[in-house]
């Protein structure tokens, strides 16, 4: 089974810039992994309710994980053995001990936007697959800027929960804010397929060409009197 981490870093692999001056040997993929909760056909991946993996049919080599509220180490082994690649966890409800599965990719959920930097950083220490904060959809300047802020302390990947009906321009800018993976709660195949064709349709990516971006040094009076000898 493939695992969800290797999926989140290809997303992220095929945003950085080529270097060299040939010709790209392939197409990059889609720039966000487009989820559902519970198995929705079409979707790259699927998140099921802890308890749901016996009732709910599942393709063959699908990759989909396991949402578990208040998370302990035994219930994160009985999601892998169960066939789940990865667990959505909730930090003020999950015990530390969860994260010690070292077989087992984190998707890590935070109650909001805003988290002190000291957590973030701390955060990043803990090495998720994909942190999920609480973002309203459609998106707002300061939760952007609060989306942004995340995915720098913590140099993880972003996942967002959306509505099926998200626009194209929010897309865009989930997308360059860092985020990789969005799910869809209460979506069929359709909505499914309209959102990731979405995605496919964005348009690329564009980053300031360095020269564009001049450093910010200080500056100092001529005559300040200060002695600058040694």
């Amino acid at each position: 089974m493939a695992k969800f981490a290797d999926a989140i870093r290809d997303r992220r692999k095929s945003r950085q810039r080529r270097l060299g001056f040939g010709a790209a040997t392939e197409e990059p993929g889609p720039s966000i992994l487009v989820g559902s909760l519970g198995a929705v056909e079409g979707a790259d991946f699927s998140v099921l309710l802890e308890g749901d993996e016996d009732s709910v049919e599942i393709e063959a080599g699908q990759l989909w994980g396991m949402r578990i509220a208040a998370a302990t180490l035994d219930r994160v082994a009985a999601a892998r053995e169960a066939g789940a690649a990865f667990v959505t966890i909730w930090l003020e409800y999950s015990r530390a001990e969860a994260l010690l599965d070292d077989q087992m990719d984190y998707v890590l959920r935070i109650p909001q936007t805003r988290l002190e930097d000291w957590d973030a950083r701390a955060l990043a220490g803990l090495r998720p697959t994909l942190v999920v904060p609480n973002v309203e959809i459609p998106l707002r300047i300061r939760g952007l800027l609060e989306l942004r802020r995340i995915g720098q302390l913590t140099g993880a990947g972003l996942g967002v929960a959306v509505p099926p009906d998200v626009s194209a321009h929010d897309l865009e800018l989930l997308r360059d804010s860092g985020v990789v993976a969005i799910m869809i709660e209460r979506a069929n195949a359709e909505e499914i397929a309209a959102v990731k064709a979405r995605v496919a349709d964005l348009p690329e990516h564009k980053t300031p060409r360095d020269e564009d971006l001049q450093p910010m040094l200080p500056t100092s009076r001529l005559g300040s009197g200060a002695d600058y000898g040694t």
